[in-house]
């Protein structure tokens, strides 16, 4: 019986502590730098064209001060990004190091 007593606080506390980490989470989504960087992104994605930076749609100063600019910058990028067959490399990493993209990560 002492046994499952113990086992009942350890995992209360754990939970507690689970809830507690969890609520000091930020939710990037909802800022108004987020949500312009996902419209970059996802326009950057649909008309990318590897080695042409003219084809790259974002804000400098945003992307060097901003983290949720960055963040949605690259979910809008790899949310829309193209992927046919016949463009090597379109919607994929294949080929590519991540670092070689337009993102830079």
């Amino acid at each position: 019986m002492v046994i499952n007593v113990h086992k009942a606080a350890l995992l209360a506390a754990l939970l507690g502590l689970g809830l507690a980490v969890s609520g000091c989470a930020s939710d990037d989504t909802q800022d108004p730098d987020y949500q312009t960087g996902y419209t970059a992104g996802c326009g950057t994605g649909t008309g990318y064209v590897a080695g042409n930076p003219s084809t790259v749609i974002r804000d400098p100063d945003m992307w060097r001060t901003s983290k949720p600019y960055r963040a949605g910058w690259k979910a809008g990028f790899n949310s829309c990004r193209v992927s046919t067959s016949n463009a090597p490399g379109a919607g994929s990493d294949y080929g590519y190091g991540r670092r070689n993209g337009p993102s830079g990560y």
